[in-house]
């Protein structure tokens, strides 16, 4: 059963706090400025995040968090992704903390999550390319994990990696020093830090090792690809509104270009867009709530697909009302075009989805 509520006041706190943030932090001078930086240098703001309640956000209150539904984070998300942030929220409490509070064993989760909960520690999930579990083999009591993993967010800073692997068929997940592995930081092209991680013959004992972990690895994914919608359908929204700016500003022939009813039309169209891809994130978000994983993987793939065809519309749109000014670095309208090509291929792209979709009907 979908239902669509208010934001409650948890949701609208984290909300705010967000705004306020980016309206502090994130003018196009002071991102630049991030960016400059060396993409393995800790983010800047990243304790401050922390300290806003950011990583904990949704995590369980067992494991340390606040234990916020996906739904309860979509708001903050969206603000995030309009906002262009650099620091990679998303991959290390979505995708990495939430999931590790259902892998790791209760009794000492709390513990082994506080550095990262705190902003002292950058952990995030390493998995193969397009997903696919990294190679292991088994020494006597050791396991020798071999493979690369190009282009994780957040992995250019980070002090370990959870290492997604097989054996014998069997997903397990184990955690691997940075120093354990060959880093290649880089920066995307919108800017935010990743790095090519890449093992060879890197041995862990066998005991470290989690094993029967694939509800946590399917929910974490999920989860983590929920954050990405959510903050495309910001960034979606920031678009829209900025075009819609320009086209009331923007003079030809005597009169706004926002005047020509084709012009209405594209922005009508666009509106269309940014209303459809947000009701597709909360879709998806209530639906993590699901106890039925095969609903979940469905509506999830579903939201993806759709928000990637919105996405692509308003991109496609907001470029060309622009011009040419549309594609450069001197208006945030640039800045949101490379975001949306990079998050509409993070977490899997509309074609994977599509299938998984397909499959889990």
């Amino acid at each position: 059963m979908i239902r669509f509520e208010l934001p409650t006041e948890e949701a609208l706190l984290l909300k705010d706090t967000a705004e306020r943030f980016v309206a502090d932090n994130y003018a196009l001078e002071q991102r630049a400025k991030a960016i400059s930086a060396a993409p393995g240098d800790v983010p800047r703001h990243w304790a401050e995040m922390a300290e806003l309640g950011w990583l904990v956000a949704c995590v369980p209150e067992e494991a340390g968090g606040l234990g916020l539904t996906p739904a309860q984070i979509v708001p903050m998300m969206e603000v995030l992704g309009a906002g262009l942030i650099l620091e990679p929220v998303g991959a290390v409490s979505l995708g990495c903390a939430a999931m590790l509070a259902r892998a790791l064993s209760p009794d000492d989760v709390a513990e082994r999550l506080a550095p990262v909960l705190a902003g002292e520690a950058i952990e995030v999930v390493v998995a193969g390319r397009d997903g696919t579990s990294i190679a292991a083999r088994r020494e006597g009591d050791t396991l020798v994990f071999s493979g690369a993993s190009p282009a994780v967010i957040g992995a250019a800073a980070a002090a370990a990696f959870w290492v997604v692997a097989e054996l014998d068929g069997s997903r397990m997940l184990v955690r691997i020093p940075a120093e354990d592995a060959a880093v290649t930081p880089c920066r995307l092209v919108d800017g935010q830090a990743a790095a090519q991680v890449s093992l060879d013959n890197v041995t862990v004992p066998a005991a470290e090792a989690i094993f029967d972990c694939d509800a946590a690895l399917e929910f974490g994914a999920d989860l983590a690809l929920v954050g990405v919608l959510a903050e495309t359908s910001g960034v979606i929204n920031a678009l829209h509104k900025a075009t819609l700016d320009y086209v009331q500003m923007r003079e030809q022939f005597g009169r706004p270009i926002g005047k020509f009813q084709v012009v209405q039309h594209k922005m009508a169209d666009m509106f269309i867009a940014c209303e459809e891809a947000r009701s597709m994130v909360l879709l998806a978000a209530e639906a993590m709530e699901s106890g039925d994983a095969a609903f979940r993987a469905r509506l999830v793939s579903a939201a993806r697909v759709k928000i990637s065809d919105a996405a692509r519309a308003v991109l496609r749109d907001a470029v060309q009302l622009h011009g040419g000014m549309g594609v450069s670095d001197e208006l945030a309208v640039g800045h949101m075009v490379k975001r949306l090509l990079v998050l509409t291929q993070t977490g899997g792209n509309r074609a994977a989805h599509l299938k998984r979709f397909a499959e889990a009907a």
